[in-house]
């Protein structure tokens, strides 16, 4: 499908992240020191939400079981051999565009500026 429309810049403010749904696929986009980031919104550990979780700095802690992942490249922290799906994005003006056929499973954001 490619490239996918899925919000603007101005609905997620630096420190925030929002859980999407993208053609049935569930999308974390994060937002951290203004870089954008985009997951698959569920946990390696339990298939929980992470949506549901909490946001603290550089670091997303899933709400269930409390798995911890740095969001700058989606490696786990706790615990360490844990690592999140990955889905392209790039912005287009103030449009945040995510293709989930391109998936990865190490993270690098795109600049919001």
């Amino acid at each position: 499908m490619g490239f996918q429309k899925v919000a603007k810049m101005e609905d997620l403010w630096s420190g925030e992240m929002i859980g999407l749904e993208v053609n049935g696929e569930r999308v974390l986009l994060l937002n951290v020191d203004n870089r954008i980031y985009a997951y698959a919104d569920i946990c390696p550990h339990q298939k929980s939400r992470l949506s549901e979780g909490v946001l603290t700095g550089k670091t997303l802690r899933c709400g269930r079981h409390h798995w911890e992942f740095d969001v700058c490249t989606g490696s786990g922290v706790n615990p360490q051999n844990a690592c999140l799906t990955l889905f392209s994005i790039k912005i287009d003006g103030e449009d945040i565009l995510v293709d989930i056929d391109d998936v990865g499973s190490l993270g690098s954001g795109v600049d919001g500026d």
